[in-house]
């Protein structure tokens, strides 16, 4: 493939912003990037994530202007692309990244629409679990790195109410709470919550 040079980027930091003219593809190769847009009032609406293998700036095959900004979430090791440039083979690469994006997408719109905000909160924390924002700590738990704000934005909430789900979790003692980061402590429970409404005890 005809690219750049792998680029470092710092987690906080953007590959680009919504609004801005664009230039390249993109191919996330390690870390996870969050693609998300701002809208007419000023929230903060995540669109979908980008994990390793996938690519993202996909306007630039179309449009003049990125219509959202892609962050990353986590340190994240990127290849910019010149999209002349791409060899056949990867065009079908890119086709299907895009369309297996667009599946997870999909999965997690129905789930916004589905269940009650605890439920939506543990689904998306699941999501979460399944990128490299997860992780398991020395007692081999299962852990996630979220903060309140990014579980709102995924779950279609507040912070406010996000946080209240998290202590109502908490004290069903199904995960436990640490800064920027929540331990799935009853994996089973949780599941039971997203299927049947109540977790296991």
């Amino acid at each position: 493939m005809s690219a750049a040079a792998s680029v470092r980027y710092n987690r906080g930091a953007y590959l680009f912003r919504q609004n801005d003219p664009v230039y390249h593809l993109y191919r996330v190769e390690t870390g996870l990037v969050r693609l998300g847009q701002v809208t007419p009032r000023g929230r903060l609406i995540t669109l979908r994530l980008v994990l390793p293998g996938d690519y993202c700036g996909e306007d630039v095959l179309h449009n003049g202007r990125y219509l959202h900004h892609a962050e990353a979430l986590t340190g994240s090791s990127v290849v910019t692309i010149n999209p002349l440039q791409l060899p056949v083979p990867n065009v079908l690469e890119l086709a299907r990244s895009l369309g297996e994006q667009m599946r997870r997408a999909m999965d997690h719109e129905v789930s916004l629409q589905s269940g009650d905000l605890r439920q939506r909160v543990v689904r998306y924390l699941l999501e979460l679990a399944d990128t490299p924002l997860g992780a398991e700590d020395p007692d081999n738990r299962l852990y996630v790195r979220a903060t309140h704000e990014l579980l709102a934005e995924g779950s279609g909430s507040t912070r406010e109410s996000v946080s209240k789900a998290i202590t109502e979790l908490r004290d069903a003692g199904l995960i436990e709470t640490g800064y920027r980061h929540i331990t799935l402590t009853n994996i089973s429970g949780l599941q039971a919550l997203v299927a049947r409404g109540e977790p296991v005890k």
